[in-house]
């Protein structure tokens, strides 16, 4: 209990940072995509507007339930995306400082080597990203060290330990499914040489079998229930698209002459300017093999995911892989003794990790300088996003209201809740899609020129309805984005 109290205040603090840091964000319309569609399906299972086959094939299943049982907990409006990211983190800063004391550095070492990892750009980036990075986040970390445990003992709750992290990462991220992929051909490095060599079939298998199974359980529930077992795993290609777009800004053909070998190296810098520790104590104890291996399996199968994220293009931009350099300089300092013997070295390249952090985020992906902008200046971020947050605060009070949510959630963020929507999801918007025919009390349709509106449904199936409304229908609300039609024509037109 002692112990705990000693890492109460650390854990506080990371807690109360984050969260004073995502609601700057979000005043300013910083919310990634990915955040805002779990954050919207999980308002709207909380709501019972959502099948129980959609709730439990829903993926990355982890961050979804969770996010989805903290929004039932929770009072209508709490942006749980953003507390339960910030308690994810401040229960890892909590783990690290006691593991840090643990190891043999002082309350003040070990505080303020916490307090540098825990608050480490690219663990920012993952808490402003979202539960899904931070769930991430935490299951790389549970991996890293049980690949030191393997190393060291290799007995069954070493084995245990490594499964279920490969399991949590193929579950609570696109890039942790890729990176428990290509961790598969490394982890022969990992065990200990003796029980490698005399049943190294038998290890590896009882490493991966969990994943292999839930993953097989995974898709047979999703082809039940929605119909198709590989709807779970769409291809989010217009986000990788763009991260590779400016990818070819930076290196351009010159670097490998190949785009996903860009990303490699890309990666490769981010995680050696992110985490300058974990070099010199590989440096330190080079010719210690298994204080070496696990940490040179982390990285390889770090660099390979995000090379396989490019070549296949369907677990998204690898940006979120660059949180593995705070994990790494967390490992490396609780696993190599050798690294407190050169204590004020250690210190120094954790400022250094924590400056180059910034520079490698900057690189591997330029929009959050956009965003810092945006938070230093308090101007506003998402145009598009912050006009459906208020075509969704528009439409309280409103029930009966057909529109396209799954294109834009933040419909859902503003109306704080999913009762009264007509969405995808729900049987009347595949019967107007079905007939073509327009019966609901309200319409809310997005500019069809604007990016969100281009892949609008409503706006696929009805191309006037935008600029002409439908038939008995009258304009109520309108933004620069988003126009809101009712059935019953006379009320005022609001103009935002």
């Amino acid at each position: 209990m002692t112990r705990m109290l000693n890492a109460a205040p650390v854990a506080v603090l990371t807690f109360v940072l984050i969260l004073m840091l995502a609601a700057s964000a979000l005043r300013v319309g910083f919310l990634p995509e990915d955040t805002a569609a779990l954050w919207a399906g999980a308002i709207t299972a909380g709501d019972g507007e959502v099948s129980i086959g959609r709730v439990v094939s829903a993926y990355p299943s982890i961050p979804y339930l969770a996010t989805t049982a903290m929004e039932i907990l929770t009072p209508a409006g709490t942006p749980t995306p953003a507390l339960l990211a910030a308690l994810i983190l401040s229960f890892i800063a909590g783990v690290w400082f006691l593991a840090f004391r643990a190891s043999g550095l002082g309350i003040l070492a070990a505080g303020a080597a916490t307090v540098l990892i825990a608050l480490h750009p690219a663990l920012l980036r993952a808490a402003l990203a979202g539960p899904a990075d931070m769930f991430f986040a935490g299951f790389l970390f549970l991996f890293g060290k049980g690949l030191y445990d393997l190393r060291e003992q290799s007995s069954t709750p070493q084995v245990m330990t490594v499964a279920l992290a490969l399991l949590g990462l193929a579950f609570s991220h696109p890039m942790g499914a890729a990176i428990a992929g290509a961790s598969v051909p490394f982890l022969v490095l990992a065990v200990r040489p003796s029980l490698l060599a005399n049943s190294a079939p038998n290890v590896i298998v009882a490493l991966i079998f969990p994943t292999i199974f839930c993953a097989g359980a995974f898709v047979y529930v999703s082809w039940v229930f929605p119909g198709s077992g590989w709807t779970f795993f769409t291809a989010p290609t217009a986000s990788l698209a763009a991260w590779t777009a400016g990818l070819s800004r930076v290196f351009g053909e010159r670097l490998t002459g190949a785009l996903a070998l860009n990303a490699g190296v890309m990666i490769a810098l981010a995680l050696a300017l992110g985490a300058p520790v974990a070099l010199a104590a590989t440096y330190w104890v080079f010719r210690r093999r298994p204080l070496v291996a696990p940490a040179a399996v982390l990285v390889a199968a770090t660099i390979v995911a995000a090379m396989i994220a490019v070549m296949t293009g369907v677990f998204g931009e690898p940006v979120s892989v660059v949180v593995a350099a705070p994990i790494l300089a967390a490992i490396v300092m609780i696993r190599i003794p050798v690294v407190r013997e050169h204590l004020p070295t250690v210190m120094a390249l954790l400022v250094l990790g924590w400056v180059g952090g910034w520079a490698s985020i900057a690189v591997v992906d330029p929009r959050i300088a956009a965003h810092a902008r945006d938070l230093l200046h308090g101007s506003i971020g998402d145009r598009e996003r912050i006009d459906a947050l208020n075509l969704g605060h528009a439409t309280i009070g409103r029930d009966g209201v057909l529109v396209d949510s799954f294109n834009a959630p933040a419909v859902v963020l503003g109306r704080a809740h999913a009762r009264g929507l007509m969405a995808p999801q729900g049987e009347t918007f595949e019967l107007t899609m079905l007939f073509a025919r327009i019966d609901a009390p309200f319409v809310a349709v997005p500019d069809p020129h604007s990016a969100g509106g281009a892949q609008d449904q409503l706006n696929k199936a009805f191309p006037t309805l935008y600029r002409l409304g439908a038939p008995g229908y009258g304009l109520v609300y309108q933004n620069p984005n988003w126009r809101l039609y009712e059935r019953r024509a006379g009320r005022p037109v609001s103009n935002d």
